[in-house]
C-alpha cells in the first residue's frame, strides 16, 4: 500500500496499529473487520454523503454523514476499492447484515468512536498523530530498545506509576497521553478530547500556585484537587538545562512511593531529551513543507515533480492565499507568531477535508495548495467554502482574508492560480470591495483592474486633476459635500431620488448641490465623456 500524502525523504511509519495505540480505549474500539496493525495510513478524510471526500490508498474515513444501511454498504465497498483502510463510526456502530457483508467482503476495519467526542477534535488528533508519525516529528531514533516517541514514553511512565499520564507543554497543551483511561475523571477526559487542559482547571491551578510549585521543584509534586469529583494528581516538571519545557501529569489516588517517585524523576529526563529532539525535527519538517509549497506555487516542471511526491499529480488543484487586513506593522514578532499559529491550524483543518493539502507561510502570506476532485466552477467554489469555514472558525484577534485562485489541471499551472489568489487577496486588503472575507479574482475583477491602474498612476506621480480636483479643494476649504453628491449621482445613473436617499438629504437639496457643483467645476453632466472621466477618476483616486 502506498504512502499517499507525505513528501519523499520523510519516513512513513504511520500504521493502524501505532495510530490506535495513540488513541487507544480512550476514544476508539475495534468493532468489525480485519484489524492489521501494520497497515500503512496516509491520511484522514470526512465522509459527507452530499460532498464525498477524495479517498486515496491509506485513508482513514471518518463517517460523519448518515446514510441507509444499503448505501453504507455500497459506500464501504467504494472506499475500499479506492484504498481506504479503516472507517470510524460513532458508537453504537450499526450491525445491519448488509453492512456486515460489505465489511466481510472488503476486510476493511471499523472503529467505534465513543459518544460525546467531537468529529473535529478526533480529526485534529488523528491528523496530528499522522503528522507526528510520518514527519519524523516526534519519532526519535535512539539506537537502543528504549521508547522512541512521546506517546510511547507516556505509556512507559503510566506503566511505571500505574496511573494514566499526560505530557503537556508550558501552555498546558497535550503533547502525548497514555492509552489507558480506567480510573480517571472528567478533567482528564476533557483534556484528552480537546488536547488542552480546560481553562477552568488551568485557571484554578494558577490561582493555587500549582504551576510555580511544579516548575521550581526537582521532585514530583502531589496535588490535592479543589473540585470534590476530581482525583489527585502528581506532576513533574520537564527541564533541559535551564529551560523548562513542560510537565508530566499522572492521575493518582495517593502520593507516590519513594521508588516510583525516583522512577518518575528519571523518566522526566528522558522526556526532556525527546521533546528537544522533537522540536528540532518538527522545525525541519516545517522547512520541508515550506519548500514544497513554494515549489508548487511557482508552477512548471518542478511543481509537477513535487505534486508527484505528494501523490496529488493526478488531481486538480488550486491555491488559496490568506492574509490580514492591516497586518501587525507595529509588532513584527507578534505578526510572525500569529501567522505561524494560523499555518499550523490551517494544515490541521485541511488535512481531513482535502487530503494532500499543504500550507506554509511565504513572504508574509499564507499559501495553501488544495487538491480538488474536478476542474469546474464547483471545484473552485469548494475551495472558497473551505476558506470561508476556516476563517469563520479561527480564534484570532486579527481579521483574516483569503483570495482563491482558479483550478489548475496540472501542478505546472499552479503559478497562474497563485497569481489570481494574490490578486484577489490584495483587492480585499485594499478595502476596495466589501463582499465578504473570501473572494476569487472573477468576483473582484473590476476592482483589481482599478487597483492596478491606480498603482501605475501613483508610481508615475499622476494625481487627480480637472473639475474633480476643483471640487475636492472646494469641499476641503468650505466643508461642503459636492464630491459625495457627484459620486452618488453618477453611481445611481442620474436617478435623483435614489442618489439623494443614498446620501441622506432631501431631493431638492440634492438638486441644488448638483447644480452648484456643476457651476463651481464647470461640469457638463450631459456629456458622456465628462461623466466617464469623472467616475473613472473617482474610482482611481477615491
Amino acid at each position: 500500500m502506498t504512502d499517499s500524502h507525505f513528501p519523499s525523504g520523510v519516513s512513513g511509519t504511520a500504521t493502524l496499529g501505532r495510530l490506535f495505540d495513540r488513541l487507544g480505549s480512550t476514544l476508539l474500539s475495534v468493532e468489525a473487520g480485519n484489524f492489521e496493525p501494520g497497515t500503512s495510513v496516509s491520511g484522514v478524510a470526512f465522509f459527507d454523503p452530499i460532498d464525498p471526500p477524495i479517498v486515496v490508498p491509506g485513508t482513514v474515513v471518518l463517517w460523519v454523514g448518515m446514510t441507509s444501511a444499503e448505501d453504507t454498504a455500497q459506500q464501504i465497498r467504494s472506499f475500499s476499492s479506492d484504498g481506504a483502510v479503516a472507517l470510524v463510526m460513532k458508537e453504537p456502530v450499526p450491525t445491519n447484515p448488509a453492512i456486515a457483508e460489505a465489511v466481510a467482503e472488503t476486510g476493511i476495519v471499523i472503529f467505534g468512536l465513543i459518544r460525546g467526542a467531537s468529529w473535529i477534535q478526533v480529526a485534529s488528533m488523528l491528523s496530528s498523530a499522522l503528522s507526528v508519525l510520518d514527519s519524523n516529528g516526534l519519532t526519535v531514533g535512539t539506537g537502543s530498545d528504549e521508547p522512541t516517541d512521546l506517546f510511547e514514553l507516556a505509556n512507559m511512565v503510566a506503566a511505571l506509576l500505574q496511573a494514566p499520564v499526560t505530557i503537556e507543554d508550558l501552555s498546558s497543551r497535550v503533547m502525548a497521553f497514555s492509552a489507558d483511561q480506567a480510573g480517571t475523571d472528567e478533567s482528564r477526559r476533557l483534556t484528552i478530547l480537546g488536547l488542552q487542559v480546560p481553562d477552568v482547571y488551568g485557571d484554578d491551578h494558577r490561582a493555587q500556585g500549582v504551576f510555580r510549585r511544579i516548575y521550581t521543584s526537582d521532585r514530583p509534586v502531589f496535588i490535592q484537587p479543589s473540585i470534590p469529583t476530581e482525583f489527585p494528581r502528581v506532576a513533574m516538571r520537564v527541564k533541559a538545562g535551564e529551560e523548562v519545557l513542560g510537565s508530566i501529569w499522572a492521575v493518582v489516588h495517593e502520593p507516590l512511593t519513594d521508588r516510583r517517585e525516583q522512577g518518575f524523576v528519571e523518566a522526566a529526563s528522558v522526556v526532556a531529551l525527546t521533546m528537544l529532539r522533537a522540536r528540532a525535527s518538527s522545525d525541519s519538517f516545517a522547512r520541508q513543507r515550506f519548500g514544497l509549497v513554494n515549489t508548487l506555487i511557482e508552477g512548471g516542471q518542478q511543481a509537477r515533480d513535487a505534486a508527484k511526491q505528494l501523490n496529488i499529480a493526478s488531481l486538480s488543484t488550486c491555491v488559496i492565499a490568506f492574509g490580514t487586513r492591516h497586518g501587525f506593522a507595529d509588532d513584527a514578532l507578534r505578526s510572525e507568531a500569529e501567522l505561524q499559529r494560523v499555518v499550523s491550524s490551517l494544515n490541521m483543518y485541511l488535512h481531513p477535508l482535502s487530503p494532500g493539502s499543504l500550507a506554509a507561510l511565504i513572504s508574509g502570506t499564507i499559501y495553501a495548495v488544495v487538491p480538488l476532485r474536478a476542474n469546474d466552477e464547483r471545484a473552485q467554489q469548494r475551495a472558497v467554502r473551505l476558506a470561508r469555514e476556516f476563517i469563520a472558525r479561527m480564534d484570532s484577534t486579527s481579521r483574516f482574508l483569503a483570495g482563491v485562485g482558479s483550478v489548475a489541471l496540472s501542478a505546472a499551472d499552479l503559478d497562474q492560480s497563485r497569481s489570481e489568489a494574490d490578486a484577489a487577496l490584495r483587492v480585499l486588503q485594499s478595502g476596495a470591495v466589501d463582499k465578504g472575507p473570501v473572494q476569487t479574482l472573477a468576483d473582484v475583477q473590476v476592482a483589481w483592474l482599478m487597483l492596478r491602474i491606480a498603482n501605475t498612476l501613483a508610481d508615475d506621480g499622476v494625481k487627480v486633476s480637472g473639475p474633480l480636483a476643483v471640487l475636492i479643494a472646494h469641499d476641503e476649504q468650505h466643508n461642503t459635500a459636492y464630491v459625495e453628491t457627484l459620486k452618488s449621482w453618477l453611481e445611481h445613473f442620474g436617478d435623483i431620488r435614489m442618489a439623494a436617499d443614498a446620501v441622506h438629504v432631501h431631493r431638492n437639496t440634492f438638486r441644488f448641490r448638483l447644480a452648484r457643483l456643476c457651476e463651481i467645476g464647470g461640469i457638463d453632466l450631459g456629456d458622456a465623456d465628462t461623466r466617464f472621466g469623472l467616475i473613472l477618476q473617482l474610482r482611481l483616486f477615491g
